[in-house]
């Protein structure tokens, strides 16, 4: 005979959805009735709630407010082996989505009445997990949301990972008010999705199997489709990923880069977020180019367009030919403008090392005043 009764977990239940904080009440009120633990979990692998005696213990997810990669593999190989048994319930969800519920209870002989108390329980807390999977897109195997989590959070990898020293993943960082459903149904579709990390405001998808051919397809179907994210270059080792992550939430702060608008790929953006942030501790360092800012200043006094001939000259290798072409200019204004040039900043613009100096000043400047 059961010890405890299910129609008195019925009332507790009920009494307990009546109130604020409703999950928490009735993880604690079942407790103090049958002793057990009580958790609710998120498909995502979230901790909702729990009763209070779970905090007696060690238990790694009560501390993360998350089930962790290294409780998650532990449990499906080993099943629960602590003080006690452990009972779950899944709990299906609109969308594909799904909510759990963990009960660990000591008596192995109670399992029948335990078995019928998380079924209660699903039944009666369905509309408070619906609402905290309100707003999520992606709907994935609980273990693979544990395993995102866990990457990002820099927890203990999963044990069937294989560390590969060619690049084979990306990450990808979308802004969820960004994006329709059109534009995430083509991005599932770019490649092998290892994973997905899904919180209120952001996605982030980590793409497996990324080789060099398919890569340039992935970064023109994205520029096609003009899918405004963040998107990292190929990396090998799992263990790159919390670091690829923040990143990737830096450069979705920044605007797009002179490539690109939309699309932020990390290579194009580090280059543009080394320029600007460089220039104004140059600037302040008093270390700016004068000889750039005496034409800067010669064309506002003068209304010329010496500053940008000088830029096209440079950019295309100090070729005149190829610099007026570009410029949609006659070769002898072109010839003109350049002797203009030199006598203003008094320098040798032929010469190699000069040249280059010039042209990643005026690459950093033009850069830096873009975004102020």
């Amino acid at each position: 005979m059961d010890m405890y009764e299910i129609d008195v977990c019925y009332k507790i239940i009920f009494e307990a959805m009546l109130e604020e904080n409703a999950l928490e009440k009735i993880a604690d009120r079942i407790s103090k009735y049958t002793a057990a633990e009580v958790i609710f979990v998120s498909g995502s692998g979230k901790i909702l709630a729990y009763s209070h005696t779970c905090e007696n213990g060690k238990r790694e997810c009560i501390q993360q407010k998350h089930i962790t990669q290294k409780e998650y593999e532990h449990y499906r190989k080993y099943g629960y082996d602590g003080e006690g048994q452990l009972m779950v319930e899944e709990v299906e969800l609109s969308g594909r989505f799904k909510g759990y519920i963990a009960v660990i209870y000591k008596e192995k002989n109670e399992q029948i009445f335990y078995r019928e108390l998380v079924q209660v329980i699903g039944q009666a807390v369905k509309e408070y997990l619906e609402e905290e999977q309100k707003g999520y897109l992606y709907a994935q195997p609980f273990g693979k949301s544990v395993t995102a989590w866990s990457l990002l959070h820099e927890e203990t990898l999963p044990e069937n990972m294989e560390e590969r020293p060619e690049p084979r993943y990306i990450g990808l960082l979308l802004q969820k008010q960004e994006i329709q459903e059109r534009e995430l149904l083509c991005i599932e579709s770019l490649a092998e999705i290892y994973c997905v990390y899904e919180d209120q405001n952001e996605l982030f998808l980590l793409f497996s199997g990324v080789s060099g051919k398919n890569l340039a397809e992935i970064y023109d179907r994205i520029r096609e489709q003009k899918i405004p994210c963040s998107v990292s270059e190929p990396f090998g080792e799992l263990t790159w990923c919390a670091a690829k992550y923040r990143l990737l939430k830096r450069m979705s702060l920044a605007g797009g880069t002179m490539i690109d608008p939309t699309m932020k790929r990390e290579k194009e953006w580090s280059v543009q977020g080394l320029y600007t942030y460089t220039l104004p501790l140059l600037e302040s360092a008093g270390l700016s180019d004068y000889r750039i800012l005496r034409l800067i200043q010669e064309d506002e006094e003068n209304n010329t367009d010496l500053y940008h001939t000088l830029k096209m000259y440079l950019l295309n290798g100090n070729n005149v030919t190829a610099a007026a072409e570009n410029l949609h200019i006659h070769r002898n204004t072109l010839v003109y403008r350049l002797k203009q040039i030199k006598e203003c900043m008094e320098i040798d613009i032929n010469d190699n090392g000069t040249a280059r100096e010039l042209l990643s000043f005026m690459m950093m400047y033009d850069i830096a005043r873009r975004h102020k």
